[in-house]
């Protein structure tokens, strides 16, 4: 009976063997639960991503938790997504209104950074919020606080400060690293300020007044010193009727061909819109400006301030193609 046992017990152990290298070879996803020592840190926006993964480097694993493509004010997280924040050592919130679905959840709030901590005076708030859709949750609107804060070079600096000085809390080690590695990222934010100048230079140091098809850009026009006068456009491959009238209706506050400061009918239009709706604008009078909004990864340009300097340069174009006109 004994050897028989030993047989059935060697059989168990091989099976044991077996099925712990198969789960071991399994690729893991980034969302699965940390199998070593290193702490995760969940963010909630793509430049978080980014300012986080530079200021920790690999002592922690960073995990954007909004999906690919989904906008985190568009955004539902299921039962896995708030497990995944809930076990994570640290929580960054872009802050800002970015995140509606906070208050939902149950999070702990002692491992729950808001990184726009430090500038909450700066935000812009939204008067004229519109109900609207984009995706499948339904109609739904974001009134409160204008989010892309990030758009603005300076905020953007602010936001990577703060996460550097969580960063030196987590890892009090790592402290001269973290502040080489927030020096470096700062000084490309920073030298964007050169480029806002020519900006403002090129326009004749003018406050212009721009269009656009979002608030989202407000923290952008304000640096330069300008005004915004937004529209509320969902992403559509097609352009709407009403969307039609409400551009000519803008439009025509100034009737004139000749363009003012007041009316300069420079268009910022998010980079995910269609074609037809660029031609729309451009057939209707339109400068317009693809605004990268940084919210997904950009198969082309992979830096945050190469992104924010690409929106820059292509309203410095704007500009000469107005001053032209």
């Amino acid at each position: 009976m004994f050897p028989r046992l030993r047989f059935h017990l060697a059989i168990l152990l091989g099976l044991c063997v077996v099925v712990g290298c198969v789960e071991s070879g399994q690729p893991s996803s980034k969302k699965n639960a940390i199998v070593n020592s290193v702490p995760r840190i969940v963010v909630t926006s793509e430049p978080l991503l980014q300012m986080t993964q530079a200021i920790m480097g690999d002592a922690a694993d960073v995990v954007l938790v909004v999906p690919e493509g989904i906008s985190s004010p568009d955004w539902s997280p299921t039962v896995d997504d708030v497990n995944i924040m809930q076990q994570a050592r640290l929580i960054f919130f872009s802050g800002a209104g970015y995140e509606p679905w906070k208050d939902r959840v149950s999070l702990p709030g002692s491992r729950t950074r808001d990184t726009a901590t430090g500038y909450y005076d700066q935000f812009i708030r939204i008067p004229d919020a519109v109900k609207h859709q984009h995706g499948p949750d339904g109609a739904h609107s974001h009134p409160g606080t204008v989010w892309a804060t990030w758009l603005d070079p300076a905020l953007c600096a602010a936001q990577l400060h703060q996460v550097s000085v969580d960063g030196r809390r987590l890892f009090p080690g790592r402290k001269q690293a973290i502040d080489a590695a927030e020096a470096s990222l700062s000084a490309e934010l920073n030298s964007l300020n050169a480029l806002i100048e020519t900006i403002n230079s090129a326009a004749n140091n003018e406050a212009l007044t721009l269009f656009s098809d979002a608030p989202h850009y407000q923290y952008l026009t304000r640096r330069l010193g300008w005004t915004l006068n937004y529209l509320h456009w969902d992403l559509a491959d097609t352009i709407s009727d009403a969307n039609r009238t409400e551009l000519l209706d803008a439009f025509k506050a100034d009737p004139s061909n000749v363009l003012t400061p007041q009316n300069s009918r420079i268009f910022l239009l998010d980079l995910r819109h269609s074609t037809a709706t660029e031609d729309f604008v451009r057939q209707s009078g339109g400068i317009v400006v693809r605004i990268d909004l940084c919210e997904n990864a950009s198969p082309k340009v992979h830096s945050l301030p190469n992104r924010l300097k690409q929106n820059l340069a292509r309203i410095r174009d704007a500009i000469d193609e107005y001053k032209c006109r």
